[in-house]
């Protein structure tokens, strides 16, 4: 969790254990799907062996899903407790620093290593010769975060596809001083009209939006964009997504209201919307409601979020404040940055191995050094850096008026 939200609401440590959670499904999603079959992992071949294993494997890629959740509960609370002791909203040019302190270090550090080493080694150096305008289109589009918009750019160069998500973080980090005043006077109207917004968006991009579409084919026809191809473009920029950032939002307005007694309710209803959302993820003939199938997952997510976090039971309280889970947590972004370039350079570079169960632990521990590396050199340097003094000054009014939770 950054400083600045920190300093407003404290240390939640359910959170950062559920970041861990988010990140290692999605390290071991692309361990199943971006593998390269050469290396025959027992460990994938024990997980497609046994129902759950396999469910939560390949259907790892929620993890990004409860990430925009827990950016949604996280970056909403400071606007929340403003809203409730009734001081001024925090100041946008603040929330925008902390952000691009929180952000912005690691994430070009990557950008470098991706363009200047990783390309270099998984392309070639000819690549960068022979198509120096593309590059230079990628490396621009993502210095400034819009590499999400075209084909062109969207997967990074075939390499840290993963980048996605980080694009829609930032359009939703300039959005949130906008709509977060707004949600904190009339959270259910808000919330009801983001997802509304959420559901018309893919409805639209799954049955309208046809010059949209023709010109995003028309625009970059030597990628052979198929109609599906730049639907699905379209259905998953920012707007689709608003309905899981309001979940995160409305969870934290019901965190801000409850009791710490952990409720029996709420603990049977973390089971249920687990058991709901592996339903609904996996079926034999697809998933089972088809192109609304996200809706469940988020309500499922949330569901499971507010259970875990809003009134959490004694287990779910112990085993999301876990050393290993908190640690994950902690260094989540960086092996979030890292975790793909570093699988596709095991692909092109490690000798080929058959049933070795020691491959995926390997891996692990490397994304786990580097993310590490990375979150004790880079982010941690600026995270410790003081807030500005009006940040301050929010902050230790805060800090002054009520105790921090944990």
């Amino acid at each position: 969790m950054d400083r600045g939200v920190r300093a407003e609401v404290g240390f939640i440590a359910p959170v950062e254990g559920l970041r861990g959670v988010a990140v290692l499904l999605v390290i071991v999603f692309h361990w199943f799907v971006v593998l390269d079959p050469r290396f025959a992992d027992p460990w994938i071949a024990a997980a497609d062996a046994w129902l759950p294993a396999k469910v939560a494997a390949r259907n790892g890629m929620i993890g990004v899903d409860l990430f925009f959740l827990i950016t949604g509960f996280l970056l909403v609370l400071p606007w929340l407790r403003s809203a409730g002791d009734g001081r001024p909203d925090p100041p946008a040019r603040d929330f925008y620093r902390r952000r691009a302190r929180r952000i912005l270090p690691a994430y070009y550090v990557q950008l470098l290593l991706l363009f200047f080493v990783a390309l270099p080694l998984l392309r070639g150096l000819e690549f960068w010769r022979y198509n120096t305008a593309h590059v230079l289109q990628n490396l621009s589009a993502h210095v400034f975060l819009v590499h999400y918009f075209t084909p062109a750019t969207s997967a990074s160069l075939s390499i840290n596809g993963a980048l996605w998500s980080l694009a829609l973080e930032a359009q939703f980090y300039l959005l949130l001083p906008l709509l977060a005043p707004v949600f904190a006077r009339a959270p259910w109207r808000t919330t009801a009209a983001l997802v509304a917004v959420a559901v018309a968006w893919r409805w639209l991009s799954n049955h309208h939006f046809d010059a949209w579409v023709a010109w995003i084919r028309a625009i970059e026809p030597r990628w052979n964009v198929t109609e599906a191809g730049a639907r699905h473009l379209i259905a998953t920029q920012l707007p689709g997504y608003l309905a899981h950032f309001a979940a995160g939002m409305l969870a934290a307005r019901a965190w801000r209201g409850s009791s710490e007694r952990p409720s029996s309710w709420m603990r049977a209803a973390l089971g249920l919307a687990a058991l709901a959302l592996l339903g609904f993820l996996h079926a034999p003939g697809g998933w089972v409601l088809g192109e609304w199938t996200w809706i469940a997952v988020v309500a499922a997510l949330a569901g499971v979020f507010n259970a875990a976090v809003v009134r959490p039971g004694a287990f779910a309280r112990s085993l999301l404040a876990s050393r290993p889970l908190s640690f994950a947590g902690r260094i989540s972004y960086s092996a979030y940055l890292y975790h793909l370039p570093l699988l596709l350079l095991l692909n092109a570079y490690a000798p080929a191995v058959s049933d070795s169960w020691l491959l995926f632990p390997s891996y692990l521990a490397a994304v786990t050094a580097v993310a590490w590396l990375s979150w004790r050199r880079v982010e941690r340097r600026y995270l410790e850096r003081e807030p500005t003094s009006s940040a301050a000054a929010i902050a230790s009014t805060c800090n002054a008026a009520t105790p921090q939770r944990t």
